[in-house]
This record gives structure tokens, sequence and C-alpha cells, in this order.
């Protein structure tokens, strides 16, 4: 079988098509975007899935996603059982290029990619949600990691990510599953608004490094004796509006 290889496209836009519902077909190992540095998809209203998990795979310079108004938007990357047909683990899926990520009113999307995948986002700099009213985690652990480790209190950072806004998200659970950290370094700009239900945790520490911290509901006395350890950080209310900017220093 021969591949498929688009040497020379950069910018692949899908736009206005109502009707489209699936953007590849099998097999789709032929195809291969090594080269693809922006992905936007606007107006593509049946769209069920964006990426086949073997495109996912080979996006090594995809810098750009942007998706708008895919209103029957179930998934990002299309679900996979992460091992081939013959029991081997597939190789993980890793974004190393990508820089931002922007998605609005997609109103059927619940997630935006499995915790997994935030290991493998070393240059993301940007990430917004706008008006997808039936998101409930940015992060999800899929059933393979929840079996796969017995691992509490996991530690993701996300090094490069500068400005982090989740808006009109009335649905939105957790930024991650129950026991993932993650930390942003670089954080510069933070907003979350109109997510009132939202049981993530979210600080920023004496050196302004921004944290968000899913876990199990506690008793108050726990939070009391939580919140006396924590002293060098802001930590909003659960729940709550926040916008934070990093001060200005010349």
């Amino acid at each position: 079988m021969m591949d498929i290889i688009f040497q020379s496209l950069r910018l692949l836009r899908l736009y206005d098509l109502p009707e489209l519902r699936v953007a590849w077909k099998d097999p789709v190992e032929v195809v291969n975007f090594q080269n693809l540095t922006r992905l936007c998809v606007d107006s593509c209203r049946r769209l069920r899935y964006i990426l086949s998990p073997t495109i996912a795979r080979n996006l090594p310079q995809l810098s750009s996603l942007w998706i708008i108004e895919c209103e029957e938007l179930g998934q990002i990357i299309e679900k996979d059982g992460q091992t081939s047909s013959r029991g081997h683990h597939l190789q993980p899926i890793r974004f190393p290029n990508l820089t931002e990520i922007h998605i609005y009113s997609c109103e059927n999307l619940k997630c935006l990619f499995p915790v997994s995948v935030a290991h493998g986002l070393p240059k993301l700099q940007i990430l917004r949600v706008v008006n997808v009213s039936k998101l409930e985690q940015v992060f999800e652990q899929s059933g393979d990691e929840a079996n796969g480790s017995e691992e509490k209190g996991k530690v993701i950072q996300i090094p490069q990510l500068g400005t982090l806004l989740l808006e009109k998200l009335p649905n939105l659970v957790s930024f991650s599953s129950v026991g993932y950290h993650f930390v942003f370094p670089s954080l510069k700009f933070l907003a979350i608004r109109g997510c009132p239900n939202i049981s993530t945790s979210f600080s920023v520490d004496s050196e302004e490094s921004g944290y968000a911290k899913t876990e199990a509901i506690r008793s108050i006395d726990e939070n009391i004796v939580e919140d006396s350890t924590t002293a060098q950080q802001t930590t909003w209310p659960i729940g709550s509006d926040i916008e934070w900017c990093r001060p200005w220093s010349g």
C-alpha cells in the first residue's frame, strides 16, 4: 500500500461543510501530513471527530489547532483501544510543536483530549475553550490509563503555557480527572468564567507558577489544614470566576 504524502501542505482548512461527517476514511495509514502546521475546522456541523488516531500520531509540525462551530463533534481524536490488532502497544499521541489550541461553540464535545496527550505538549502556549456547553473535562483519563496505573497524585507540567481561558462551560466538572495535578510555570494570563460546576482548584504561587489540581471531595477540616500549609499561594474558591494576569515588571 502506497502512502499519500502531502509534502508541501502547511495549512488545512475545512470550512462550511455542513454535511461532512467523517474527514478521513479507512485505510487512514495512507495519509501523511508531515509538514502540516495549521489545522482549522470551521462550521462543519455534522463532523463526528477531527483526527483519526493514526493521523494524530503523525503531525510532528502541527503548531495551531482551531475548531469552531462543529455542533455534533463528539471527539477531537477518535477513540481507539490504544493497542494494535496484534496486541502491541501503539505509540502515544504527542504534539511536539503545538503552540495554540482554540475551541469555540462545539456543543456536544465532552472532553478535549485523553490526559496522556497532556504529557506531549511541550510548546503549548495558548489554550482557549469557549462556549462548549457539554464539556465535562479538558483532559480525561481513559479506561486504559486508569487500569494501567495505581499511581496517585500524578503531576503533569505544561512548561510553556502562558494563556489559559475557559469560558461559558456550564457542565465543566474538572480540568482533569481526580488525582492529577497540572503545573504551568510560564502562566501569564488565567481566566475561568461561567464554569460554576468545576471542582478543580486553581492557584498561583509566589513565583507566579500556575496550578490546576483536581482532588476527591474532602472535609472542611482537611481544607483548613491545606490552606495553612500553602500560605505562599493565591488560591481561588472552587467554582468562582477567575481573572488573573501576571504583574508587569520593568
